[in-house]
């Protein structure tokens, strides 16, 4: 079955391990998170869903002494109508 596409991607970056782990943990439970790189975690699927994982995301990773948190988003052509 097809994938509708992406609404919303979100990529962040930490570079301290455990709060990058703490991060993609409160991510997890959306379902929508994925590794992209060694200190990247990939977010991606409806707009709200995503915001709403990166948001715990960020918070976590903040907690868990994050001094620096880099986050892209992207939103493909196609879901902005164009």
């Amino acid at each position: 079955m097809p994938v509708p596409p992406a609404e919303l991607s979100a990529t962040f970056t930490v570079t301290e391990e455990a709060a990058h782990a703490a991060g993609r943990a409160a991510a997890a439970p959306s379902g929508l998170a994925r590794d992209a790189g060694p200190h990247d975690t990939l977010i991606s699927g409806a707009r709200a869903d995503v915001l709403a994982a990166l948001d715990a995301a960020i918070e976590a990773a903040l907690d868990a002494g994050a001094r620096r948190v880099d986050v892209r988003l992207e939103a493909p052509t196609e879901a902005r109508g164009a």
